[in-house]
């Protein structure tokens, strides 16, 4: 079995506006010290952190309980402008997973209102038993000579 998190800025649309428009960049740089302070926290209990739009960011979190996500959140509240609230499944794949995880979340409310903060919706966690996970980090042999040095830095990536 594998335990997905989603985590969602709380009200973050109306936040990059209010009182006034923050900068593009200011906006950039929160959500790169939230992403690497998220895969810190979950990675001291053993999670990983993906991010998807960086207001939307998944997480494998096997083996991270209802306590730990608590934690995280107030330690989110603590050093950020911003909240995030956590939706929390299982299931045997990890898309059925997030899928979960993403229904629990959205029935506690949308993201762009300003009543959800910090909430977190648990579907379902993995025990301990059923909770081993392996990742896997794969480099493309030769990308760099085939597509890095040839293509745009776009195409390369897509």
């Amino acid at each position: 079995m594998i335990q997905m998190t989603l985590i969602q800025i709380d009200n973050y649309g109306p936040w990059t506006v209010t009182p006034r428009p923050r900068t593009e960049s200011d906006l950039q740089i929160l959500q790169a010290r939230l992403f690497a302070d998220l895969n810190s926290y979950f990675g001291s209990k053993k999670g990983l952190v993906f991010f998807t739009r960086f207001d939307n960011l998944l997480a494998i979190s096997n083996g991270i309980n209802e306590e730990d996500h608590l934690r995280i959140q107030r330690s989110i509240r603590n050093k950020y402008p911003i909240t995030v609230s956590m939706g929390v499944g299982a299931a045997d794949t990890p898309h059925e997973a997030q899928k979960l995880a993403t229904i629990a979340l959205q029935k506690a409310g949308s993201a762009q209102s300003g009543e959800r903060k910090e909430i977190l919706a648990i579907d379902s966690l993995v025990s301990e038993e059923d909770s081993f996970v392996q990742a896997a980090h794969i480099d493309i042999n030769s990308v760099t000579e085939t597509f890095t040095d040839i293509e745009s830095a776009f195409d390369t990536s897509f």
